[in-house]
């Protein structure tokens, strides 16, 4: 009986990847929906990490250092509720989808450049500047991860609208399982392999990664 349970739960497995592959195929869309999470859950977590290494060099107490990314989240919070309820319902009536799409990423570049090149805005630290301040890391990661729970949570209900049953409620549940925790471990292995090999990495090579990284987003 344990032996029919194992191999009709193996055949139930096997249906599901069968079916996901045939509508990821069917559908090209899905493909480039789950490539654009995985590149931009890749540079969420690179900013992430750059922010913390930051807030831990500049606020060594632990308390203190709880408290301020208390207040960066609530921050995130707020903004993306405005964004969402008040400005996004008002401006996506006469702006295409695509617009934002492209925007996103582009503003992203904006941001990281800023990051890797502090020199540009004299916003630097350390002493010679070459270092971005706790300000500039965090108002990139703030602006990413605002646009993250707004814009892009509106854009992604807006591609699965047109899709057929199958397409939008299974090819839905595996981008949502698997492209958003791919991108994020795809991103922490490969700054764990950098590590390994190359030893201790800065905030300003992981400032270079994270401008890659948009230009990856961008691409998708």
């Amino acid at each position: 009986k344990d032996l029919t349970n194992k191999r009709s739960t193996s055949n139930k497995e096997d249906g599901l990847i069968t079916k996901a592959r045939d509508v990821f195929t069917r559908v090209p869309t899905l493909w480039a929906l789950f490539c654009e999470i995985l590149a931009c859950q890749g540079l969420s977590t690179l900013l992430n990490v750059c922010t913390v290494t930051k807030v831990s060099e500049v606020i060594p107490d632990d308390t203190e250092r709880a408290g301020w990314m208390g207040k960066f989240f609530a921050t995130v919070n707020v903004l993306s509720c405005i964004l969402q309820f008040g400005v996004l319902p008002v401006t996506s009536s006469f702006t295409e989808p695509s617009l934002l799409w492209k925007g996103m990423p582009m503003i992203m570049i904006i941001m990281t450049v800023l990051l890797a090149f502090p020199k540009i805005t004299g916003g630097g630290s350390g002493g010679n500047g070459v270092e971005p301040s706790l300000n500039m890391v965090a108002s990139a990661f703030l602006v990413m991860k605002t646009m993250e729970f707004s814009v892009r949570r509106m854009l992604d209900e807006m591609v699965y609208v047109p899709l057929d049953y199958e397409s939008r409620f299974l090819g839905k549940e595996v981008i949502g399982v698997l492209g958003y925790r791919f991108g994020k471990s795809a991103a922490s292995l490969a700054l764990s392999a950098l590590t390994s090999s190359l030893g201790a990495v800065g905030l300003r090579e992981l400032s270079y990664f994270t401008t890659g990284a948009a230009g990856l987003w961008l691409g998708t």
